[in-house]
């Protein structure tokens, strides 16, 4: 059956490696077209050429609102036209909320949330002329489960801002034939979570390892791509409003902090 993403073409953000760039491939796999947003250019020359089909990439500092809307143009212009745009890029901090440097406060709001907003203004004058498309912003369960981890309050704050502000994009763009999905994953094993303070993060697991035994596990970043993929590959005049993704597998959180040093993880 043909895919109802055969043709189009999209926008990744955060798309040089983990979620994003599995996206890109699942995308491609249902006949789309992908051009990745990131800073790391070798990745994300790597990672388009592992995903061919024509995708393309961009060099963007998301942080800098001007630069990443003239870079959405660019883009749209290079793929000769925009069905959608996935902001996915994100980042998280740990620290106690009154250990709370303004710098990493600051930094996470812009990524997480400020480039949301800026990315869809660029984004929907590009969809309103091809008479419509799609829009995914990308959130997290930690909005809504409290036991996800530990000592990430503006991460979740910031996702949770992404979640009120998607409710009221998605009532301004629907009669623009734009369909708006919030994907929320739930802990996503990735490279997401590195660079943390050392320190920081071994206070952190502690907690998370005192509050239970068991979690439900870790998606791969192939599992989360491919369902956030897979919730925009429906009919026009339908849509996901929200797609909350978990892993199903209850795994002893001990476990878990033995593997962390090897492979981060998405809170």
């Amino acid at each position: 059956m043909k895919s109802h993403l055969d043709g189009k073409n999209y926008i990744i953000t955060g798309a040089s490696r983990g979620i994003g760039l599995k996206a890109a491939h699942a995308l491609s796999r249902r006949g789309g077209r992908a051009a990745l947003f990131g800073r790391d250019e070798a990745a994300l020359q790597a990672g388009a050429a592992s995903v061919g089909n024509g995708t393309i990439y961009f060099v963007v500092d998301i942080e800098n609102a001007t630069a990443l809307k003239s870079t959405i143009d660019r883009a749209a212009e290079a793929l000769g036209g925009l069905d959608g745009i996935i902001n996915n890029a994100g980042v998280s901090l740990m620290n106690k909320v009154e250990h709370l440097v303004e710098a990493k406060v600051s930094h996470q709001v812009s990524v997480n949330f400020l480039a949301q907003v800026y990315g869809c203004q660029a984004a929907i004058p590009h969809l309103r002329r091809r008479g419509g498309g799609r829009i995914v912003n990308v959130s997290s369960v930690t909005v809504r489960a409290l036991d996800e981890f530990t000592q990430i309050a503006i991460y979740s704050a910031t996702k949770a801002a992404v979640e009120r502000f998607t409710l009221e994009l998605r009532r301004e763009v629907k009669p623009d034939n734009i369909g708006v999905t919030l994907f929320s994953p739930g802990s996503t094993s990735t490279a997401f979570g590195s660079g943390q303070d050392p320190a920081i993060m071994e206070v952190a697991f502690k907690e998370w390892l005192d509050r239970a035994e068991y979690y439900d596990g870790t998606l791969s970043a192939e599992e989360a791509g491919e369902a956030m993929i897979a919730s925009i590959d429906i009919p026009d005049g339908t849509n996901f409003d929200l797609v909350e993704f978990n892993p199903n597998r209850p795994t002893p959180r001990r476990q878990t902090l033995e593997d962390y040093g090897d492979r981060g993880n998405n809170p």
